[in-house]
C-alpha cells in the first residue's frame, strides 16, 4: 500500500532528486565535506556543560538574543541585523520562503553549491544558471540582467574555492533589481585568513538589498551543532523572522555558538592551521602535474586532466578508506576532484595513496608515468 500513499505527494516532490550530501562513512578519512579537522574551541564544551537542565525542559529563546548580541559584537553589526538559523541551509530556506514564489525566478553563477537548486525546486521556482567566465570570474552583467528576484552567490565559491572581489559584488548589488544573497560560508579562510577584508558585512548598511550568510560548520568546527547566521537590514530581518520555524535554534547550539564567537583567538588558530595544511596539500598535488584555481577556502578543486583519471583516483581512494568529492555524472566537473584540507596525517595518507593509484594507472597504460 506504500505506493498508493505516494500519489498524494506534490508532483514536484515526486519528480525531484533531492540534495546529495557528501558520503558519510565511519572509520575513514573524510576529505569530502569540507569540515574542519580540529576540534571546536574548548570554550564550547565548557558552555555546553554549564547549560542548566531547565534550559532543555523549556523552549529555547525563539530569536537567539544572546547569540545575536555575540554575533553583532564579533562582526561589527547591530543585533537587529542578525538572524540565527539551524545551519546556513535553514537561513537559505527562510530566504526562499520569504522572497520567492512562481512566476518569480532566482539565479546563481554555475557551477556552485547545489542546494540552491534543491531549494528552488521545493519552492516551485525556476533557478537560472549563469556560467562563470573563464577562470571562475563573475559575469556581473548577465546576473544583473537575469530578471531574477534573488541571486545566490557563494564567495568563496563551492566547488571552485575562488573568491569574488568586493567591487564586483557591490556592482552587482547596485545593478540588481532584486536581492543579492552573499553566501560567505568559507570567507574566514580567504585572503590568508583576513576574511573580514573580503566580507560584505562592513558594506551591509550601504546596500539594503544584500543578505549575507555565515556558517559555523567550517572555520568554527561546529558542523554537528547546525548553526548559521543571516545578516541583513533590521527591516528585512524583522520580516524574515516571521517565516522561520518557531524555535529554529536549540538551546545547546545557541550556547555553543555564543562561546565560539567569543573565542576569537581560537578561531584564528583554527584558520591558520587550515591555511598551513592547505599549502602542504597544494604542494603535494602540484607534484602530480594537477592544477586548481587559487583557493581561498578550506579545500581545492583539483583538475586531474581526464575523467578517467579523476574516476580512478576517486575509486582507488575510496577503496583505501579515503573520501574526496567527485561528480562523475557532471560533464562540467567530471575531470576534477574536490579535496578538503585535512590534518597533516590525512593529507600525507591521501597524497601517498594518489601516488600509488597514478603509478598503477601508468603501468596499466603501458608507460611509467601517469596520464596528466
Amino acid at each position: 500500500h506504500g505506493a498508493m500513499a505516494e500519489k498524494y505527494l506534490r508532483p514536484d516532490v515526486l519528480a525531484m532528486s533531492g540534495y546529495t550530501p557528501g558520503e558519510q562513512v565511519n572509520k575513514c578519512i573524510k576529505l569530502n565535506t569540507n569540515e574542519c579537522f580540529w576540534p571546536p574551541s574548548p570554550a564550547v564544551a565548557k558552555a555546553l556543560a554549564a547549560v542548566p537542565s531547565d534550559a532543555l525542559r523549556q523552549y529555547p529563546d525563539p530569536v537567539s538574543r544572546g547569540l545575536k548580541a555575540a554575533a553583532a559584537e564579533a562582526y561589527g553589526v547591530r543585533p537587529g541585523q542578525v538572524l540565527a538559523g539551524n545551519g546556513s541551509d535553514d537561513c537559505l530556506t527562510i530566504i526562499f520562503r520569504a522572497f520567492l514564489e512562481a512566476p518569480s525566478t532566482c539565479a546563481c553563477p554555475w557551477p556552485t553549491y547545489s542546494l540552491y537548486d534543491t531549494l528552488a525546486q521545493l519552492q516551485g521556482v525556476r533557478i537560472d544558471h549563469v556560467p562563470w567566465r573563464d577562470g571562475w570570474a563573475l559575469d556581473v552583467d548577465a546576473l544583473a540582467k537575469s530578471g531574477a528576484r534573488v541571486v545566490f552567490l557563494a564567495t568563496p565559491n563551492n566547488p571552485s574555492a575562488t573568491l569574488v572581489p568586493l567591487p564586483q559584488l557591490e556592482a552587482l548589488a547596485a545593478a540588481l533589481d532584486g536581492i543579492l544573497v552573499v553566501d560567505e560560508a568559507y570567507i574566514d579562510f580567504a585572503l590568508g585568513g583576513e576574511g573580514l577584508k573580503a566580507s560584505f558585512l562592513p558594506l551591509l548598511d550601504k546596500h539594503p538589498n544584500v543578505v549575507v550568510l555565515r556558517t559555523f560548520s567550517k572555520s568554527y568546527s561546529l558542523a554537528g551543532a547546525r548553526l548559521g547566521l543571516l545578516f541583513a537590514s533590521e527591516a528585512l530581518v524583522a520580516h524574515l523572522e516571521k517565516v522561520k520555524d518557531s524555535y529554529n535554534v536549540n538551546a545547546l547550539t545557541q550556547a555553543a555558538g555564543e562561546a565560539a564567537l567569543r573565542d576569537k583567538d581560537y578561531l584564528r588558530s583554527l584558520v591558520q592551521a587550515t591555511l598551513e595544511q592547505r599549502a602542504a596539500l597544494c604542494e603535494g598535488l602540484a607534484a602530480f602535474g594537477w592544477t586548481w584555481p587559487p583557493s581561498d577556502a578550506n579545500f581545492v578543486l583539483a583538475e586531474t586532466g581526464s575523467a578517467a583519471t579523476a574516476s580512478a583516483v576517486y575509486e582507488g581512494l575510496k577503496r583505501r578508506g579515503i573520501l574526496v568529492r567527485y561528480w562523475g555524472s557532471r560533464a562540467d566537473l567530471d575531470t576534477k576532484l574536490r579535496i578538503t584540507v585535512g590534518a597533516a596525517e590525512h593529507t600525507r595518507a591521501m597524497l601517498d595513496a594518489v601516488r600509488e593509484i597514478l603509478a598503477e594507472l601508468g603501468a596499466a597504460n603501458g608507460n611509467g608515468t601517469h596520464a596528466a
